[in-house]
């Protein structure tokens, strides 16, 4: 047997990123084991192939990182697609060839390994997973060859999830080589293909530190673009704020040459900033009323009717003077008229099936609809039913008819 492989106090440089980066747990799988678990088939009557995964865990500041660099097999271990049986037999089989194969070496979970065309379920092995690796950190692989897909899962922090990803390294591994050996399930990696692996690792680093340098400069063009492009902003606001003042003193300049009152009675713009300061607006909570300016239009509009109103009836009288009849009998006819033109509201029919509604103190109609019907479609038919001239003045204790819908 060689030499046995220590990892490195630090974390290793020479990795590979397979998936992306798990936020809680850092692992770290060795390259020959990862070899050998993606080439692990069940053959014969086996459906699956199952063993566990060795290695050490470690802290690394103050993230658990866990370095996987081998894999027993279990070859006795009874496997369904659902469920994985260990006996004691079993696992002291295991423990005896682990300090043969695997020395100073602890249990970081275990691995089953499936047919490409049968992809597994966690569902079906999470209860022997909390059974048989119950620590925490433990480590449950699920893999279905080279063309297969791969899952790694991990109990942390009382729950089950699956890894985002994990980091293949490479280094000396000498204990993971002689175990591939034993079981015909590798050949043993000579120095000049170990070179070569090495070598093609390096030319994909060079390659890929060029395309970060590729990167890094088309970074920099854009921060420069950015810039520029900062600066002509900033040039076109100075020149805005610029416009602006001269717009201002010439304002000043034309409201200082207009007298205070102009031919057209309009104040100044000195005078109407005064009266905008001077002016202070009061808001009181309560119902909304007709203002002052809305009742002086009003009463003037009453004026202007009755004003045309005489003027048709003098127009009228004129023309009676004309025709021989006397302006008393044409104002009565126009008063008539009028009233005849008038049309006579209908009563309100209100259906047998309506609902007596009873408001509430602080209710409001457009609440009381959108409760009993949730919306307002039914708002004028009540207005109408219960003669509501304003839909906002509802009194707490009036009976209002609703629809029974």
């Amino acid at each position: 047997m060689g030499e046995l492989y220590n990892p490195y106090p630090k974390l290793p440089k020479n990795i590979r990123q397979v998936g992306e980066r798990d936020p809680i747990v850092k692992l770290y799988m060795e390259d020959y084991v990862n070899t050998y678990l993606h080439r692990l088939r069940p053959s014969g009557i086996k459906r699956l192939r199952v063993g566990l995964l060795l290695g050490e865990s470690r802290s690394h500041e103050g993230e658990p990182c866990l370095f996987v660099d081998g894999a027993l097999e279990m070859e006795e271990a009874a496997g369904t697609d659902e469920q994985v049986v260990f006996t004691e037999g079993i696992w002291k089989a295991a423990y005896q060839e682990m300090e043969q194969q695997f020395p100073k070496r602890s249990i970081l979970g275990w691995f089953i390994c499936g047919m490409a065309d049968r992809p597994m379920s966690p569902l079906n092995y999470w209860k022997q997973h909390g059974e048989y690796f119950s620590e925490k950190y433990q480590l449950m692989y699920l893999g279905c060859g080279l063309d297969g897909d791969e899952e790694v899962y991990v109990a942390a922090e009382e729950s089950f999830y699956r890894l985002r990803g994990y980091c293949v390294y490479y280094e000396r591994n000498q204990m993971m080589q002689d175990y591939m050996v034993s079981r015909r399930d590798a050949r043993r990696v000579e120095s000049g293909m170990r070179d070569t692996v090495i070598q093609d690792f390096r030319q994909k680093l060079d390659a890929r530190q060029e395309e970060a340098l590729r990167q890094h400069s088309t970074v920099r063009t854009l921060k420069t673009a950015c810039a520029a492009l900062g600066v002509l902003v900033l040039a076109c606001g100075v020149t805005m704020f610029n416009n602006y003042q001269k717009m201002r003193q010439m304002e000043s300049v034309i409201a200082s040459a207009i007298p205070a009152e102009n031919r057209f009675g309009w104040p100044s713009f000195e005078t109407a900033e005064a009266v905008e300061e001077e002016l202070e607006v009061e808001e009181l909570p309560g119902e909304v009323y007709p203002t002052r300016a809305e009742l002086v239009i009003e009463a003037e509009t009453e004026n202007i009717s009755e004003s045309m109103a005489a003027n048709e009836v003098s127009a009228a009288a004129a023309q009676a003077g004309v025709t021989g009849r006397s302006g008393e009998e044409i104002g009565m006819r126009a008063d008539s008229e009028a009233v005849e033109t008038e049309p006579e509201a209908e009563p309100v029919q209100i259906p047998a099936d309506a609902v007596v509604y009873v408001v509430q103190e602080g209710e409001t109609l457009y609440g009381i609809c959108m409760e009993q019907y949730q919306g307002l479609a039914n708002l004028q038919k009540i207005c109408l039913w219960n003669e509501l001239t304003d839909e906002n003045r509802i009194s707490a204790g009036q009976k209002l008819y609703l629809p029974s819908e």
